[in-house]
């Protein structure tokens, strides 16, 4: 069936990975207490409330209000199960500042590469305590389907939970840990095939001509 939708797509020139789903996911904690596990797909999700994934054709823009910006973010690497140097699995931590003494926000999170990027969770809402360090958010994520090897950009856009408004957007410009993330979704990881191929002149081939020089030496004495 994949063959026969290739072969369609060739023909009428349909963009196969634009119209390829993908899922992903994650598990949040703020202040060492888990919060909240759900997916993220492209495709409609059986949860309440859930919405197909967003994709971006362009970095947002926003206005900065001054009120809410991100101070520092930061990425943790795990899960190489075919040890290609693509991760399936990766932490993303967040350090939210506001001039507010306490305010809840929350953060879209997206996975791209040129400009182009796809939605891979919505956080939950998680408050904000003026300019402390101590209440990064974090964000534990295993890429499921749709995102082939290659290397990923991060970015993250802030939302005041109170107003649903956009206040903040963090990308590789403003961080260069967001950029040249290598990671590939658990459908393609694979397990390596190791392929034996038997050669002459081994010992193998040595221990066959054994009973061929037994018999030319037999054949040798009874001449």
């Amino acid at each position: 069936m994949r063959t026969v939708l290739c072969i369609f797509c060739l023909l009428f020139g349909v963009n196969l990975q634009a119209a390829e789903a993908w899922k992903a996911s994650s598990e949040e904690r703020q202040l060492n207490e888990k919060r909240a596990m759900r997916s993220t797909s492209s495709l409609h999700s059986s949860e309440k409330d859930s919405l197909p994934a967003k994709q971006l054709s362009k970095r947002p823009q926003t206005t900065d209000s001054g009120d809410f910006w991100i101070y520092d973010a930061w990425i943790e690497l795990n899960k190489d199960t075919d040890r290609d140097g693509f991760y399936s699995g990766f932490t993303l931590s967040i350090d939210v500042d506001s001039h507010f003494a306490q305010a809840p926000v929350y953060a879209r999170l997206y996975l791209g590469k040129n400009d182009s990027f796809r939605e891979y969770h919505s956080t939950s809402d998680f408050f904000v305590n003026g300019q402390s360090s101590d209440d990064f958010f974090e964000v534990s994520t295993e890429l499921l389907e749709g995102f082939a090897d290659n290397d990923y950009e991060i970015l993250i856009e802030l939302y005041d939970a109170d107003r649903n408004e956009l206040v903040a957007v963090y990308d590789s410009f403003d961080d260069e840990d967001l950029l040249y993330l290598p990671l590939e979704s658990r459908d393609y990881e694979y397990n390596q095939v190791v392929v034996v191929r038997e050669t002459s002149g081994g010992s193998t081939g040595l221990l066959s001509l054994i009973p061929l020089a037994l018999l030319c030496c037999y054949r040798f004495k009874r001449g």
